[in-house]
């Protein structure tokens, strides 16, 4: 019977053989498609993200990386070039033709790029998040954690993603804490533990009151980085979470309007 066996597996492999033999390119094919699945696309463009130093101007910026201030403005949606505050996080060309994003997908993985001479921390988790208020953007949070809540980094989230208010509907803001790989402060736990390993996205609004949700924007944009980031750092749909399901009875946010459940499944 084994040597039976073994005869009917030396046959098998005969034949897988020849037909690899037959189409070598096949083969070669097949290999090369298992091999790359599951890993995440490489996009390159040419421009990084700078975090916006104390005294700094677009000028000054443009001059450093060999581009123009209004090229950056374009690319960062900034109504008045002139106006930068510190903290801010722009998406700067770093070459004279410099291949730059042009759809969200293509914005959304320059904006999550690794950022320069920095290790990516081990992110294990996507926290998803509401402002609580109606209007706001990264500029104002991020005054408000500093200057009100007393945290010394600021703004706490990675990515902040308006609502029209005072950015474009569905625009997506990079927080400085993303840009320099910093530990957030947009999930408190019991051992701090998800802010060290957890992503925070925090969507304009206050979806815990009458029936107020997301926009089509918005949501457009959370899909599209949330699936990005989770592509890149091996997330699973699981721990794609809602601020909610960090503490229990801690807090509603992102809000009672707001179904995480159905959220995966759009992922």
């Amino acid at each position: 019977m084994q040597r039976r066996i073994r005869r009917r597996g030396g046959v098998i492999r005969g034949l897988v053989g020849a037909v690899l033999a037959l189409v070598p390119f096949a083969g070669l094919a097949l290999v090369v498609t298992i091999a790359a699945r599951g890993r995440p696309p490489v996009e390159q463009f040419d421009a990084q993200l700078v975090v916006v130093e104390k005294g700094d101007t677009v000028t000054a910026i443009a001059e450093r990386f060999g581009t123009t201030p209004q090229l950056i403005g374009k690319l960062n949606g900034l109504a008045d070039p002139s106006r930068i505050y510190p903290d801010e996080v722009l998406l700067v060309p770093t070459a004279p033709d410099a291949k730059l994003p042009h759809t969200l997908a293509d914005r959304v993985a320059a904006l999550a790029q690794p950022p320069p001479g920095s290790e990516p921390r081990r992110w294990r988790y996507v926290v998803i998040h509401h402002s609580a208020s109606t209007k706001d953007c990264a500029r104002t949070i991020n005054d408000f954690h500093r200057n009100t809540r007393g945290w010394r980094n600021g703004l706490a989230y990675d990515f902040v993603i308006g609502n029209g208010s005072m950015t474009p509907d569905g625009w997506i803001e990079v927080g400085h804490r993303w840009a320099k790989q910093l530990v957030g402060a947009h999930a408190k736990s019991h051992d701090n533990r998800m802010n060290e390993i957890g992503i925070g996205i925090c969507l304009v609004g206050n979806f815990d009151v009458g029936d107020a949700c997301p926009s089509e924007a918005q949501m457009e944009s959370l899909v599209t980085l949330v699936r990005h980031l989770q592509r890149r750092y091996h997330v699973p749909k699981r721990r794609v979470i809602g601020h909610r399901d960090i503490l229990k009875n801690y807090t509603a946010c992102p809000g009672k309007n707001f179904s995480i459940e159905r959220f995966r499944d759009m992922l």
